[in-house]
């Protein structure tokens, strides 16, 4: 019977085998053994190698990556307002990353109060007294976190409707290459990409609500007294660059002055009769103030709401 040599190579480590999408883990261990099958004399034989090992060296991998879909549009004396980045450790190691804020110098104004925060909770959005205040961080292997530039939008003459604010949000490793020749009972580590930077845009939007309130008296002689009916007008529409343009979530209210009585089932919005009664409709008179769920603004329409009071 001719020898027949049959090779197997069998992979083990000391620790569980992790496998991340960027790679194995730094520091796993990776031992290699050899087994030798065959024929001598007719007697199947065995044998196996000596056991060659290595720790698998740290890649340094980072990535910061804006997440707004577009500018974030903010008014002059705005507070609080957010941008927001997901910094990621595309490395197969514990990574210690320090965090820097940069404002770019052509830009047409100037945040205040700018301050990084962590997303704490996880959810993606910006949370006042719950997201942490950082100026470093510490990422594991291929995971990510979501961060935030918080500003104060300032009102002077340099916030002027259509004016940009770029501002970034600089990541550098902490940790550095090993130098010399690659030690392989050693975790070396290898710097692929040691720092990121991304830039988000803050612009002063072209367009805000507008309002106008206005009152006509009903009086045979003109004059104002008791029993004397008015009728309020408040005319809210989109001003500046209305077209396709829209705010949202519009609620008005208006408590009655003193002196006067709301004229019971006179609330119209468009000339359209709303209940006083809170129900399926935008309107009701509660707690002597007058409540209306305009909704959603959209170009160039107005909306009008009126509503009678009488004079005691």
């Amino acid at each position: 019977m001719s020898k027949l040599l049959t090779l197997f190579f069998l992979l083990s480590s000391t620790f569980v085998s992790l496998l991340y999408a960027k790679g194995t883990i730094a520091g796993t261990a990776i031992m290699n053994q050899a087994e030798i099958i065959y024929t001598l004399g007719g007697i199947e034989q065995n044998m196996t190698t000596n056991t060659d090992s290595f720790l698998v060296d740290q890649i340094i991998d980072l990535s910061l990556s804006w997440q707004d879909a577009s500018p974030v549009e903010v008014a002059a004396g705005d507070a609080d307002r957010v941008l927001t980045f997901v910094l990621t450790n595309l490395g197969n190691g514990e990574d210690n990353i320090t965090l820097n804020y940069e404002h770019n110098s052509s830009s047409d104004f100037l945040p205040q109060d700018t301050t990084l925060f962590l997303d704490s909770d996880g959810n993606g959005v910006y949370d006042s007294g719950v997201d942490m205040e950082i100026t470093d961080i510490t990422l594991g292997a291929d995971s990510n976190a979501t961060l935030f530039i918080v500003v104060n939008i300032p009102d002077d003459n340099n916030t002027i409707a259509g004016a940009d604010s770029h501002d970034a949000i600089v990541a550098y490793s902490q940790g550095s290459t090993t130098a010399g020749i690659d030690n392989p009972h050693v975790v070396d580590v290898v710097i692929r990409t040691g720092s990121d930077r991304d830039e988000g845009i803050y612009t002063i939007r072209d367009y805000w609500l507008s309002s106008h309130k206005s009152a006509v008296v009903h009086s045979d002689d003109g004059m104002i007294h008791t029993g004397t009916i008015i009728t309020y007008s408040i005319d809210l529409s989109i001003d500046g660059n209305a077209d396709s343009r829209t705010i949202e979530n519009v609620l008005l209210q208006d408590t009655i002055p003193v002196g006067t009585r709301y004229q019971a089932g006179s609330l119209r919005l468009d000339g359209i009769s709303l209940t006083d009664a809170v129900d399926g409709d935008k309107g009701a008179f509660i707690s002597n103030a007058v409540h209306v769920e305009i909704g959603t603004l959209s170009g160039t329409v107005h909306q009008v709401l009126t509503f009678d009071v009488q004079v005691q």
